[in-house]
């Protein structure tokens, strides 16, 4: 306690004085809920350098700065100027201080002690405190009311503030679904429900040449170079399923997809419609991408591009048509709108991986999206405003176990030829 009280009296620097004047505190976070006599406060700072608190009295009101001590702590006597002796008492706010600060009042026989109330629960409601009758008078304050008992001078303080159920949290915007199995319908879901971030997905997928399933590619992920028939990945942008609609109407399948409220969400990326519910899918080169090979570790030198935006960087797109480290990139083929996604094909190279060779190819994929097709969905998806760039999506193509491990750094002899055990 001598600690504290060294603390409080170091801390208490000549306050500023305002009289018949408001003051507000905006960096305060908590209350006293009761602020009468004489006492003080104790709490821990949140993340701050300096404390503010403003103590009104009887049309005084007062302001000052804390230093925390080296445990983070602030603490204040309420004593001399600071002492409230006015009838029905007054205010005293604080902050930025945490939850779990205390103060105590002293009255003319006993002492009460209170928690510091935060302001964002000031207007929950209420309890009315149980009447004991004329022996025992009740004044209330911020959060708790402070009570007396007339024939002991006892004194207490008895929070008062309910707690409030959690809201249930709104289900995010999107689609709702209905009819059968063999006939399914879909129905926007634009109200009651909240909006999403804005953010995306970049759609890696591929199928396992064991088990025919198919994979997600994650970004920063890893894919393996096969031995005989090309892997194939197949690359598109959704929405990240954080909360959005459909906005607009899609005439481009007709009755089929016509203002289909599944737009942009890849929990139907499984199903026949995926070619067209894609973001983008109104117009062809509403999406595109921009899908870079460099050689890693490879025996080669400097980075392919290709480019499916059309009219722009014909030359990348020879290019990386003739292949880098036995990676190439096209539109898909097929039915639909698939010019709004990317195909990555990765094959076998012989210079990269055989029983000589252990080399890794690194695959980089920039998607960009005009501002038409971002709107296609309510919040529109966040895009850059020049560029219109939304993310990428990057992976390193490596050899199969088995592979040389003459570049891994591995010893080729062993230190003793002639093992004896």
């Amino acid at each position: 306690m001598k600690r504290f009280l060294m603390i409080a009296l170091l801390i208490g620097a000549i306050p500023a004085v305002a009289v018949g004047q408001t003051v507000s505190c905006d960096e305060c976070t908590h209350v006293a809920s009761v602020y009468m006599g004489e006492g003080g406060f104790i709490a821990t700072a949140d993340d701050a350098d300096m404390v503010t608190w403003v103590a009104t009295c009887d049309g005084v009101t007062r302001s000052g700065e804390l230093a925390p001590n080296d445990d983070g702590v602030v603490a204040a006597l309420w004593t001399g100027d600071l002492a409230c002796m006015a009838e029905g008492g007054g205010s005293f706010e604080v902050g930025p201080v945490m939850d779990g600060g205390w103060f105590w009042v002293t009255d003319a026989d006993n002492s009460a002690v209170g928690g510091l109330v935060a302001d964002d629960v000031l207007m929950n409601d209420t309890a009315d405190i149980t009447s004991a009758g004329a022996g025992v008078t009740m004044m209330e304050g911020k959060g708790a009311v402070y009570l007396k008992e007339a024939a002991t001078g006892r004194v207490g303080i008895l929070p008062n503030i309910l707690p409030e159920m959690p809201m249930e949290a709104l289900r995010r915007c999107g689609y709702d679904t209905g009819g059968t199995a063999a006939a399914p319908t879909y129905s926007v879901r634009n109200s009651g429900c909240a909006l999403g971030d804005r953010g995306h997905i970049i759609l890696a997928t591929t199928t396992n040449g064991f088990t025919g399933a198919t994979e997600q590619i994650m970004d920063k992920g890893v894919i393996y170079r096969p031995a005989g028939t090309a892997s194939t990945i197949l690359v598109d942008l959704w929405g990240n399923m954080s909360g959005f609609f459909t906005s607009t109407a899609d005439d481009e399948d007709g009755a089929t997809f016509g203002d289909d409220p599944r737009l942009g969400n890849p929990a139907v990326a499984k199903s026949t419609a995926r070619a067209n519910l894609r973001m983008g899918h109104a117009t062809a080169s509403a999406v595109s991408y921009t899908v870079s090979v460099s050689d890693g570790s490879g025996p080669g030198g400097g980075t392919r591009v290709f480019d499916n935006n059309p009219g722009r960087n014909t030359a990348d797109d020879a290019e990386i048509a003739a292949d880098e480290a036995g990676v190439s990139a096209a539109a898909p083929t097929g039915t639909g709108n698939l010019n709004n996604a990317i195909v990555v094909s990765v094959g076998p190279d012989s210079a990269y991986c055989s029983a000589r060779n252990n080399y890794s190819a690194n695959v980089k994929v920039d998607v960009q999206i005009t501002a038409a097709a971002a709107g296609e969905i309510t919040p529109p998806l966040k895009r850059h405003a020049t560029s219109g760039a939304v993310g990428s999506l990057s992976f390193t193509v490596m050899c199969q176990s088995g592979a040389s491990s003459m570049h891994q750094g591995q010893e080729l002899v062993p230190e003793n030829l002639f093992p004896t055990e």
